[in-house]
């Protein structure tokens, strides 16, 4: 067997964070094998070549792949809340990490122009009154 690509640092950034969902239940089930990869090499080799390698810590792979499934669905929603004025800046910035704000804000911009023709100033600026970035003019 050839060994897996290290992971990069990014990947582990989001083995990480996609790793603390709880939801573990895989269809197919992800099976043990005492001799494979770790979950998080395993997340990196599915993440750059789409291959799912036997791996020696199938549960916390679960979470991780779980984990990013969601995420698209998450970020849509607070990208909606957002625009809404349901969550805002200083929230975002809090509670997710700066690769995650830029997918945010990023889907913000597009849920915006498609439901209200143009793209606000706090969405395209990534700040509010909630923020000191925030820029008048």
């Amino acid at each position: 067997m050839t060994p897996p690509p290290r992971p990069t640092k990014r990947s582990k950034a989001k083995f990480q964070y996609f790793s603390q969902c709880e939801d573990v239940l895989r269809l197919p089930k992800i099976e043990h094998d005492n001799n494979g990869c770790t979950a998080e090499e395993c997340f990196h080799e599915f993440e750059t070549c789409g291959n799912l390698i036997s791996c020696r810590e199938p549960e916390l792979l679960s979470r991780a792949l779980n984990g990013k499934e969601q995420h698209g669905m998450t970020v849509t929603m607070v990208a909606e809340d957002y625009i809404d004025r349901l969550i805002f800046a200083i929230e975002i910035e809090r509670n997710y990490p700066e690769w995650v704000q830029k997918d945010i804000f990023g889907r913000a911009s597009q849920i915006a122009e498609k439901k209200i023709g143009f793209i606000p100033k706090f969405v395209s600026t990534k700040s509010d009154f909630t923020t000191r970035k925030m820029q008048l003019s």
